[in-house]
C-alpha cells in the first residue's frame, strides 16, 4: 500500500459501518414501526359492514379519481362500503376526503358516486383538504368529529386510526375491498404502506396530526 493511502482506507471503512449501522437501525425502526401500529389497531378493526356498530360519521378516505370524476377501483370499494354502512342505518354523515387540485377533485367525485345512488346530498360533507391521511383527521376533529367509522383498504387502516386517535377521534375501521394486490403493484403498495406506518409515527411525535 502506498505511503499515505491507509487513512482513507480507514475513512471509508468507517463511513461504511456508519452507512451499515444506519440502515440496520431505520430498518429496525420501520419493523417496530409496523407491528406497533398493527397491534394497537387490532381490536378496532371489525370485520365488515355487518359487524360495524353505528356512528354518527363515516369517514372516507380519497383515492385516485379518473379525469370525469369516476372513482377508480379502490376508491370505488371504499365508496361501497360506505353506502352499505348507510343503507344498514351504520352512518349517520359521510365525510368524503380527498385531494382537490384544479380540475382534479376526488371528494366531488366521490359525493357525485353516492348521490347516484341515493345518498342524500345534506348527509354527505366534503372535505377538499383531505390530500394526505393525517389532513383528512385533522379536518375532521376540526369539524367537530368525535366518533366516526373510517373506511379504507384494511392494509391502510393501522395508519389511519392512528391518525384518528391523535385527532382526537374514537374511530373503528371498516375495511373495504382490497381488489387483486398480486405483481408488482401488490409490492409496491406493500413497501409503500410499511414506510409510511414508521412516519406517520415519527410525524405524530414531532408536530401531532396535520
Amino acid at each position: 500500500m502506498p505511503e499515505g493511502a491507509g487513512a482513507p482506507v480507514a475513512r471509508r471503512r468507517r463511513w461504511l459501518r456508519w452507512l451499515v449501522g444506519a440502515g440496520a437501525a431505520a430498518c429496525a425502526f420501520v419493523v417496530g414501526a409496523n407491528l406497533y401500529l398493527i397491534a394497537a389497531s387490532r381490536a378496532a378493526i371489525v370485520t365488515g359492514v355487518e359487524a360495524a356498530a353505528p356512528r354518527p360519521y363515516t369517514i372516507v378516505l380519497g383515492n385516485r379519481v379518473y379525469a370525469d370524476g369516476t372513482p377508480a377501483s379502490d376508491l370505488a370499494a371504499r365508496l361501497e362500503t360506505a353506502l352499505a354502512l348507510h343503507r344498514a342505518g351504520r352512518a349517520g354523515k359521510i365525510i368524503v376526503s380527498g385531494m382537490a387540485r384544479g380540475a382534479y377533485d376526488e371528494p366531488g367525485g366521490m359525493a357525485a358516486w353516492l348521490e347516484a345512488r341515493g345518498v342524500p346530498a345534506a348527509d354527505i360533507i366534503l372535505d377538499r383538504g383531505g390530500h394526505r391521511t393525517a389532513a383528512t383527521m385533522a379536518d375532521a376533529a376540526a369539524l367537530g368529529v368525535r366518533s366516526a367509522s373510517v373506511v379504507s383498504q384494511g392494509y391502510h387502516l393501522p395508519r389511519a386510526l392512528y391518525l384518528a386517535r391523535h385527532a382526537g377521534i374514537d374511530a373503528s375501521g371498516v375495511p373495504a375491498d382490497p381488489g387483486d394486490r398480486g405483481g408488482l403493484n401488490g409490492l409496491k403498495v406493500f413497501l409503500r404502506e410499511r414506510v409510511a406506518r414508521a412516519e406517520a409515527l415519527l410525524e405524530v411525535a414531532v408536530r401531532g396530526v396535520r
